[in-house]
């Protein structure tokens, strides 16, 4: 699944620069790939916010799914680059794709009025770590029309029983390439249906109870 050794797993982004800079300056194929497959997994799994963006802390598990629900600026301030430059070397659309959400859900939810980026946004909400997080196949069936409740349930992997409390931390157990070719669409087609999904998702998401955010201004953390 990619990383640096087992669970509790965090992103360790200093190491990931670091092999970033080995693959770019010695064009080492070998790093490059190594790298691939840890952003791979991280972005297809639950430690990556699949409908609002962005990375939560870490994944108490070695698959990525299970996250520590807290978000913290500093993460995507270094994921946002890191996914970003492995973009530039590889021409991975799926890596342009998480750095612009991750920016994105910067932008929207993290910004303060003045412009500047606020610290963090807490794992619990109603009393419960995750929740505001997570869906069930009825609440996907209630948001979306039939035919886009259908894809993202089969997409993200939403089953009846559920993979966290009973219900589901989104994920992607395939890739997008994978699934397209397996339901027989062009790349674009797709996209165009999981981003629709997303923003239903996400406006149906905002009115539950959000977690507390941190509002400090942290400069360090704003100049990264």
């Amino acid at each position: 699944q990619g990383g640096f050794g087992s669970a509790p797993k965090f992103p360790r982004e200093p190491l990931l620069f670091l092999l970033l800079d080995e693959a770019e300056r010695n064009n080492d194929e070998e790093t490059l790939s190594a790298i691939q497959t840890t952003l791979d997994g991280m972005a297809r799994g639950g430690i990556y916010d699949q409908v609002g963006g962005g990375f939560h802390r870490y994944s108490t598990d070695n698959e990525w799914l299970v996250p520590h629900f807290e978000k913290m600026l500093y993460n995507q301030a270094h994921l946002g680059r890191i996914y970003l430059r492995a973009w530039r070397l590889t021409g991975n659309p799926f890596f342009q794709r998480v750095t612009t959400q991750t920016l994105d859900y910067v932008l929207r939810d993290m910004t303060s009025p003045d412009g500047a980026f606020y610290s963090a946004t807490d794992a619990d909400s109603e009393g419960e770590e995750g929740v505001f997080f997570l869906w069930n196949r009825q609440q996907v069936r209630e948001v979306l029309s039939e035919s886009d409740a259908q894809l993202a349930i089969e997409l993200y992997d939403i089953s009846e029983n559920g993979n966290f409390e009973h219900s589901n931390i989104l994920h992607l157990p395939q890739s997008l390439e994978e699934y397209a070719e397996q339901k027989e669409m062009t790349m674009a087609q797709l996209h165009k249906r999981v981003d629709i999904i997303r923003k239903q998702l996400y406006k149906a998401r905002e009115k539950r109870e959000h977690p507390i955010r941190d509002d400090k201004i942290l400069t360090a953390w704003n100049g990264m």
